[in-house]
């Protein structure tokens, strides 16, 4: 593995029963942000799991940084258990209590399977956001969020592409004219999966 490299990949190849896609070489390096893209069911998902060692290679190999803080945002995230806790209770059982983010709730004493699903990707995305890692895998990060939500992540990921030293960040989106309108996001590389 490269010095630089938080995690490198050489023959990458994410799925069960068979391969999803053609071998992939890859190397993230901190502040670096690859962008993966690609129609419904080409493995994408796969790849983040693998990424973030949730699921194991296919075949190739996936070598990760010693002490490799990883945080993988779920496409499916927006889905959470139906319960009567609040937006309150959830930032405490992630160590956040003091979360501040215009995507967090103003009232948080509102209970979280009453939010919409736009909402609960906000406040989702913002702790994920807010996580201290390494290496950041959004999956579908846009995926039930307005325009004016859509700006907002554009714009903390061009803040986050120019902070040295920052964490790499893969994101997976059907909505990649979105991310790539981001002015001075330093795009490592576009993979279509």
């Amino acid at each position: 593995m490269s010095a630089a490299a938080l995690l490198q990949a050489r023959g990458l190849q994410a799925g069960l029963a068979a391969p999803l896609f053609a071998p992939l070489d890859l190397a993230l390096q901190a502040g670096s942000v690859t962008l993966v893209s690609g129609d419904n069911g080409v493995g994408k998902s796969s790849l983040m799991r693998t990424l973030a060692g949730e699921q194991a290679p296919f075949a190739g190999t996936v070598q990760r940084a010693h002490a490799l803080r990883v945080c993988h945002f779920s496409q499916h995230a927006a889905q959470l258990p139906a319960g009567p806790f609040s937006v309150a209770d959830l930032l405490a059982l992630a160590g956040m209590p003091g979360l501040a983010h215009a995507w967090v709730p103003d009232d948080r004493g509102q209970r979280v399977d009453r939010l919409s699903g736009g909402q609960r990707q906000r406040l989702l995305l913002a702790m994920a956001l807010a996580t201290p890692c390494d290496l950041l895998l959004l999956d579908e990060p846009t995926q039930y969020l307005d325009a004016a939500s859509r700006h907002v992540f554009v714009a903390w990921l061009t803040t986050a592409s120019a902070r040295a030293g920052g964490p790499a960040i893969v994101v997976v989106t059907h909505d990649a004219e979105t991310v790539e309108s981001a002015h001075h996001v330093r795009l490592q590389a576009i993979i279509d999966a």
